[in-house]
């Protein structure tokens, strides 16, 4: 059976869902964060709340089961009322011994949160593939999954048993890719790009052939006919979709696949360069080099001398 390429697409980048935790809210409140650096998501497991978003005019409300999800490196304040001097996240969060701590007075508010975290790479192409921002209402069509996965991440955190940690961010991992799914596959506001491409599914068929075996010399005709549209047709939408031509597309994730296998130990630049269609390794350095600007050797054998340092975007 041919994997999805969503699945891949997220694999093939090291996307993961770190749950960092969150706050329970009462009375009046208000807490400061900086910039993030990374991807960031919250989920309002209770209560509602106001969140500024330094460069927007106009703050957002979220009510009981709402979604942000924050792509830009703009810092923020969530409160009960904005007029209220905020107290800086680290000072809330310092030397904390729970995942979820107490903010203000009582507690009918929940705020639930996490990053993602990818290899350098996958956190540009995340970046470029989403808006700065995204609000999804729980009142929205279409969200009842959220809401399920919700209703688990509040549980898991509220509960706190054994493995609730890893069963949070399986969970916020899940919600994760409802998030991409809902708002890539409407092709709105998203530049193109792979993750764009792994949600569209008139490529789907075709991405999924060749991903699936990257030895082989897939032709236009083959990847065109695998979704059911003609060469010239399937040229122009995957452009459009993906940003790149079809070979080209091919050719990137031919090496960042290449490049995800030479971070093993003990891997061989030959075998790697016939498993993604070289037969020559030097035709593959060739290749190799030129999209991801260094030679493959430097990696070869799970070594990383030299390799950028991993950054969670």
């Amino acid at each position: 059976m041919l994997r999805d390429p969503l699945s891949r697409t997220l694999e093939l980048i090291d996307a993961r869902t770190i749950y960092a935790g969150g706050f329970i809210g009462g009375g009046e409140w208000s807490v400061r964060f900086p910039p993030p650096n990374k991807i960031k998501f919250f989920v309002i497991g209770r209560g509602y709340c106001v969140l500024a978003l330094d460069g927007t005019d106009a703050p957002f409300r979220l009510a009981p089961g709402d979604v942000f999800l924050l792509a830009r490196n703009d810092g923020f304040t969530v409160a009960s009322d904005l007029t209220l001097v905020p107290r800086p996240s680290s000072e809330v969060f310092a030397n904390k011994d729970s995942m979820v701590i107490p903010v203000g007075q009582g507690d009918d508010f929940l705020f639930l949160g996490g990053h993602i975290d990818t290899n350098q790479a996958g956190g540009r192409l995340m970046v470029e593939s989403l808006p700065d921002f995204l609000h999804i209402r729980a009142s929205a069509s279409g969200t009842n999954r959220f809401s399920g996965l919700i209703g688990e991440l509040v549980e898991e955190a509220a509960d706190c048993a054994p493995g609730a940690e890893m069963a949070c961010s399986s969970l916020a991992h899940l919600l994760l890719i409802q998030i991409l799914r809902r708002h890539l596959s409407t092709g709105q506001l998203g530049e193109p790009g792979w993750l764009r491409a792994a949600c569209d599914s008139r490529l789907a068929p075709a991405l999924a052939l060749v991903q699936g075996d990257l030895a082989r010399s897939w032709t236009l005709a083959e990847m065109a006919y695998a979704s059911a549209m003609s060469r010239t047709s399937f040229i122009t939408h995957f452009r459009t979709v993906a940003g790149v031509p079809p070979l080209t597309y091919l050719t990137e994730w031919r090496m960042r696949h290449a490049e995800r296998e030479l971070r093993r130990e003990g891997s061989s630049v030959a075998k790697i360069a016939q498993s993604v269609g070289y037969s020559s390794e030097a035709a593959f350095g060739t290749a190799y080099k030129r999209v991801m600007g260094y030679s493959p050797r430097r990696n070869a054998g799970g070594h990383t001398k030299g390799e950028e340092p991993r950054d969670a975007v």
